[in-house]
């Protein structure tokens, strides 16, 4: 589920899992209201609270989608602790707010996934589990799916779902306690192939990282080809080049 699990933040240990983690992809194409183009210009400057400051005037859900979106993502790049952690609810609250305006749209779901994933990653993976956090979690990327099958990180996400727990408890357990499997992961991770944006610098990094959970020779490799395949690509926004660095990390731990 989320992206930049503890196989970057915790010594690059590839058998490392964080079951709550969700990506910090960002895709323009979703949105189409042209009164957030400053704002959207505003983050690929790396203008994180400008950006935020900016969404927070329109009320539309789309609106209010890109406001939890670059909200999760600064947080998760720039602060620590209880700030961390209330920020990520207030993104969460952000998202539902765009799901009650359009109960319809399946990026307000994909964005209440990735606050909450966050949230549940700050309070300690054991935590979220008792809270329900994580069956939360699969629940919105369910829904996001239900309206849009074709939902390039609500299928990345959901792929590396499947990966990650895989990854942590073994195909057989993994399959049978929680109905995660490499072929469902594989699955997702072909849709989001097929998408226009898979060769985006987010998107690859995020297929590599879920290709490296499975820790089967034959994924591990197609991970090397898709971080290789992405380190040539030239960073157009500040989150493309956090994007890169980490995929220069990941390329260090791979056979």
């Amino acid at each position: 589920m989320a992206i930049f699990s503890k196989i970057i933040n915790n010594s690059f240990n590839i058998k490392t899992l964080t079951v709550l983690i969700f990506m910090c992809i960002f895709t323009f194409p979703i949105f189409s209201d042209t009164n957030l183009d400053k704002a959207r210009n505003l983050f690929l400057e790396g203008k994180y609270e400008n950006a935020i400051e900016e969404t927070s005037k329109y009320k539309t859900a789309e609106a209010r989608i890109l406001e939890s979106r670059i909200l999760s993502i600064y947080t998760h790049f720039y602060l620590e602790e209880k700030a961390a952690e209330q920020n990520f609810l207030k993104s969460y609250d952000i998202a539902k707010q765009a799901i009650e305006i359009e109960p319809k749209n399946d990026e307000a779901y994909v964005e209440a996934a990735h606050s909450l994933g966050r949230y549940g990653q700050k309070i300690g993976i054991m935590s979220a589990i008792t809270k329900g956090i994580a069956d939360r979690v699969k629940r919105y990327l369910n829904k996001a799916l239900e309206i849009n099958p074709n939902n390039i990180l609500a299928n990345l996400s959901k792929g590396i779902w499947h990966a990650e727990i895989v990854n942590q408890a073994g195909k057989g357990v993994a399959k049978v306690v929680y109905g995660a499997k490499v072929t469902s992961a594989i699955e997702h991770f072909e849709i989001v192939k097929k998408q226009k944006n898979s060769s985006e610098i987010g998107i690859l990094y995020e297929l590599a990282y879920g290709y490296s959970l499975l820790n089967e020779d034959i994924y591990l490799n197609e991970a090397k080809v898709i971080v290789e395949k992405l380190l040539k690509i030239a960073p157009t926004s500040d989150m493309d080049t956090l994007y890169i660095k980490k995929g220069r990390r990941l390329l260090k731990i791979l056979p």
